[in-house]
């Protein structure tokens, strides 16, 4: 996470300072810079997003770093996101073309990431036990991430060679050259609104979490909460640089919710390795061992989620995004984003 800010902000200092924002975060809307220098502001990282999600996904196999695959899924999502500022609604079909690659490919990674990350969670956990008979168990739990790692990787690497990188980077460039003709009120308000639209978005999630508790309620808050903050980073990157702190709050949110995520899928993975037949019928006593860890680590989950809460309203930042949505709100003369705005991701992973 510290690496994705460290990332953002170089990408930030080369961008244009005629697009810097210094305004307080409740200032009015109609202090933007001029139409031109946002334009050229998101041109420049959309340009850079292409560039870097193209560098990227050609270093996806077998033996890449988890790494790579990481920063492909997160650039995928920045350079979504900027399609989506750069081309308002109504979009062409070339258009739609170029936000649909990348989260086709982030989505058909999402098993990977999770192999990644498990495989490392496992080995930890291996590591820290003095039991021999409880490092043979995730020993037991890590045998059957490799095997499922291997099936996701041959899984991707058959889809990636249907996709022409070279042609998609050629016509992101096509598309850049001509740019819609908006005003920059327009522009800018369109910018906002789709902040303001992730705001509302994510505290329904947050109120949908805090009643159920339910997995897949905590799992849509912490898809909202990865929409919220990269629409507010593509905010911040054309020039709002008031907006650091609540990237940082956003970050650190994302971080706590992905902990708890990474843990709820060890948890099903373990499940599934002690029901193989091979491991209940040869290795009972290590099965046994191995539920015990799971029923733990379940036990402690509730304390996990009341902290992610506590993190998600109790934060200043949160005062502060609920300041600047009411402003906006009161500011805008028309609904830009109902008519071009910048739609939710819905159900990424």
């Amino acid at each position: 996470m510290v690496s994705e800010m460290k990332t953002m902000k170089a990408e930030n200092e080369q961008g244009p300072t005629a697009a810097t924002i210094d305004q307080p975060l409740t200032a009015p809307l109609a202090e933007t810079p001029d139409s031109i220098a946002i334009r050229r502001a998101l041109a420049r990282l959309l340009r850079k997003r292409v560039k870097k999600f193209v560098a990227l996904t050609p270093e996806l196999r077998a033996a890449a770093n988890p790494k790579t695959v990481h920063d492909v899924r997160v650039w995928s999502r920045r350079l979504q996101q900027a399609v989506s500022a750069f081309f308002p609604k109504p979009r062409s079909g070339k258009v739609r073309r170029l936000r649909r690659t990348p989260r086709r490919i982030r989505r058909m990674l999402g098993e990977w990431r999770n192999c990644d990350v498990l495989l490392e969670m496992v080995a930890r956990q291996q590591r820290r036990t003095r039991s021999e008979a409880k490092r043979r168990g995730w020993g037991f739990v890590s045998d059957y991430l490799l095997q499922k790692r291997s099936k996701e990787v041959a899984r991707v690497e058959k889809k990636l060679l249907r996709r022409d990188l070279g042609n998609y980077a050629a016509l992101a460039q096509k598309l850049i050259r001509r740019p819609p003709d908006e005003s920059p009120e327009i522009l800018m308000q369109r910018l906002c609104d789709s902040v303001q639209e992730a705001w509302t978005q994510w505290q329904s999630a947050l109120s949908r979490a805090q009643d159920t508790r339910a997995v897949n309620d905590l799992h849509a808050f912490r898809i909202a909460t990865k929409d919220l903050r990269y629409r507010t980073e593509l905010l911040y990157d054309v020039g709002h640089r008031q907006l650091k702190a609540q990237l940082r709050w956003l970050a650190d949110l994302q971080d706590a919710i992905g902990v708890w995520h990474d843990r709820q899928v060890l948890d099903q993975a373990v499940a599934e390795a002690v029901a193989r037949p091979k491991i209940l019928l040869n290795e009972l006593p290590t099965a046994r061992i191995l539920l015990v860890e799971l029923e733990t680590d379940r036990s402690r989950q509730a304390q996990d989620v009341e902290k992610i809460f506590r993190l998600a309203i109790e934060h200043p930042e949160y005062q502060q995004m609920e300041s600047w949505s009411e402003n906006t709100n009161s500011s805008r003369p028309t609904d830009h984003a109902k008519d071009a705005g910048l739609e939710v991701q819905g159900n990424d992973k």
